[in-house]
């Protein structure tokens, strides 16, 4: 069995291919423009290319039989999004519309795709389910939904995870998550360069004026995907095309991550509060029962993947 994983050098992305690599064969597809190839295993097959160039796609299934594709290359921050939009239209729709004719043509029939949370809008106080009318705030958002939209359209068998916000690490080289976007190497960076973090905005109307996630662990994330690909390859019935949400089921507001962020590092983080970021929700929470019933539910906290991420942290920078 073979599975191509896109944009398998990312943070995510490697991940997933490490636990995927010892259950099948695993191609890596990745343009490495945020990739980074010293956290794959050296035996993995790897060809360098984007799924916005149809050459680069023809010469990826030109390789041989391929059961499936995890599809995770995408555009990904909500705040870039906002600024300029016409990168996410081109990778995160036209994208998976170029990546689901490929796969059409070359008889590859099974597609696991990394949605997003951000489909879902502000959830407010309740948990989002699948069945949540998705509202989208940014262009990221929007071109995420797109792509469910364009799979579920295909004769594929498909499915797509919506991704909460996902933190920790695994324990390969540079596990941690590095985004420029991201809230926990904002801590981290405050924690060991001297700068100062921006928490952006204390007036929302939550429990302490600070945004609200569902936080959950990469290793629990990556799990999921290796359960999806079980799922999607099984003989059990199962719709053409479902929707499931990854998350822990939990919310944690930005100031309460910062706090333990502090706790795990024992030292005080430095902080200030700055303006809201545009296209940010308020809350934003999985209900994570349909997710529980498949098997790709959580099993790790918050405090496991904060530590882990900081230790990788650390150990990358050889403290």
């Amino acid at each position: 069995m073979t599975w191509i994983v896109t944009g398998g050098a990312g943070y995510i992305g490697a991940h997933v291919v490490r636990r995927l690599s010892g259950r099948c064969e695993v191609v890596v597809f990745d343009d490495f423009s945020t990739g980074r190839p010293e956290r794959l295993p050296g035996d993995i097959a790897v060809v360098k290319g984007s799924v916005t160039d149809p050459d680069d796609l023809a010469r990826l299934f030109e390789r041989g039989p391929v059961d499936g594709v995890i599809h995770l290359a995408a555009s990904k921050t909500a705040p870039e999004s906002m600024a300029d939009g016409d990168p996410f239209w081109l990778s995160n729709v036209g994208g998976v519309r170029m990546l689901v004719e490929a796969m059409t043509k070359a008889g590859t029939g099974r597609l696991l795709f990394a949605s997003s949370a951000a489909v879902y809008g502000d959830t407010g106080h309740r948990r989002a389910t699948e069945k949540r009318r998705p509202e989208p705030v940014n262009p990221y958002g929007l071109t995420k939904l797109e792509g469910e939209q364009i799979m579920g359209r295909s004769r594929l068998r498909t499915m797509a995870l919506r991704q909460f916000n996902v933190v920790g690490a695994g324990t390969h080289a540079s596990a941690a998550d590095t985004g420029p976007a991201s809230l926990l190497p904002a801590v981290f960076r405050a924690l060991t360069e001297g700068s100062k973090l921006v928490v952006r905005g204390d007036d929302y109307p939550t429990r302490d004026g600070s945004a609200i996630r569902d936080y959950v662990h990469v290793e629990d994330v990556a799990q999921a995907y290796v359960k999806g690909v079980s799922l999607l390859s099984g003989r059990r019935p199962m719709r053409r095309h479902s929707v499931v949400n990854v998350g822990s089921g939990q919310g944690t507001s930005v100031l309460e991550l910062v706090r333990l962020a502090g706790k795990v590092a024992g030292a005080e983080v430095p902080f200030r509060v700055g303006e809201r970021r545009p296209g940010d929700a308020a809350e934003s929470v999985a209900d994570v029962s349909r997710a529980r019933r498949k098997g790709l539910g959580p099993s790790r906290s918050l405090h496991e993947a904060v530590s882990s991420a900081w230790e990788s942290w650390r150990h990358d920078l050889g403290r």
